[in-house]
């Protein structure tokens, strides 16, 4: 792929103290005032001295490193995957995040009723395309829409541990969603809790107990991908011992060549 004839589409949403988090951000704002102070502080040296009296802007942030878009790692779900110790978001090979993408609608439905083996056997018909292993698939619930609304983390469709199971096993490491996580939301997740016990919570994180992958996380402009024939690059901060790791999401779409753009 030709990067410097790529059109790049930002998938990421701002990491921002908005009602779609469940868990609160702060971003504490230091101006340049402040930052100003702060230099002659460092530097023994009195503020007057400084440009105007000023220094550095800056942000001091309180936050998951599961706000805003993230990317998980195994660690996230349990402490040993498949017998082994969990992977932290540092130990996991940069080359699994930056790869061939797969962007799949599903089916606007009710936020009970995950995704499962056979919408994707039914994408795969329709777009021609059979998901690779090493490729990042990505799939769009609608729940971008809702993001910055408190109901957003109600919105969108969990994924089936059925789904997360068998494209894992058939070598699939990265998977994302423009919804608040892959599993239902949580009025859901008490109903299901009620219905069929423990097993029901949490299930489609829980596949990594037996096997490993990651997941994006709130996504956004995925209706702007093709099926397939993009590029992916979602790079997790290298949080040490960390189970997750903000990312700036970005999908790298093949520019249309002279003849396909007057077509």
């Amino acid at each position: 792929m030709n990067l410097c004839e790529s059109d790049l589409v930002d998938l990421s949403v701002p990491l921002s103290a908005g009602p779609s988090e469940v868990v609160p951000v702060v971003i504490e704002t230091v101006s340049h005032e402040m930052g100003g102070r702060h230099l002659a502080e460092l530097a023994g040296v009195d503020q007057d001295s400084l440009p105007d009296g000023l220094g550095w802007a800056s942000e001091r942030v309180t936050a998951l490193t599961h706000a805003g878009t993230h990317v998980d790692a195994p660690f996230h779900y349990a402490p040993q995957c498949g017998g082994r110790p969990s992977r932290t978001i540092d130990e996991l090979p940069i080359d699994w995040f930056w790869a061939p993408g797969v962007c799949v609608p599903v089916a606007a439905d009710t936020s009970e009723s995950g995704v499962g083996p056979d919408e994707l056997a039914a994408f795969e018909e329709a777009s021609g395309h059979r998901i690779q292993a090493g490729e990042i698939v990505l799939f769009r619930t609608g729940a971008e829409d809702w993001h910055g609304a408190e109901r957003y983390v109600e919105k969108g469709r969990a994924l089936t541990p059925a789904l997360v199971r068998a494209l894992v096993l058939r070598g699939v490491r990265v998977l994302g969603t423009d919804s608040w996580s892959i599993d239902p939301c949580f009025p859901v997740m008490r109903d299901e809790l009620a219905r069929h016990g423990p097993s029901a919570v949490w299930a489609a994180h829980y596949v990594g107990r037996e096997v490993e992958f990651c997941i994006i996380e709130r996504l956004c402009n995925l209706s702007r991908l093709p099926a397939a024939g993009f590029w992916l690059a979602c790079f997790p901060i290298r949080v040490l011992r960390g189970s997750a790791g903000w990312a700036r999401a970005v999908a790298f779409l093949p520019r249309p060549t002279t003849v396909e753009a007057e077509s």
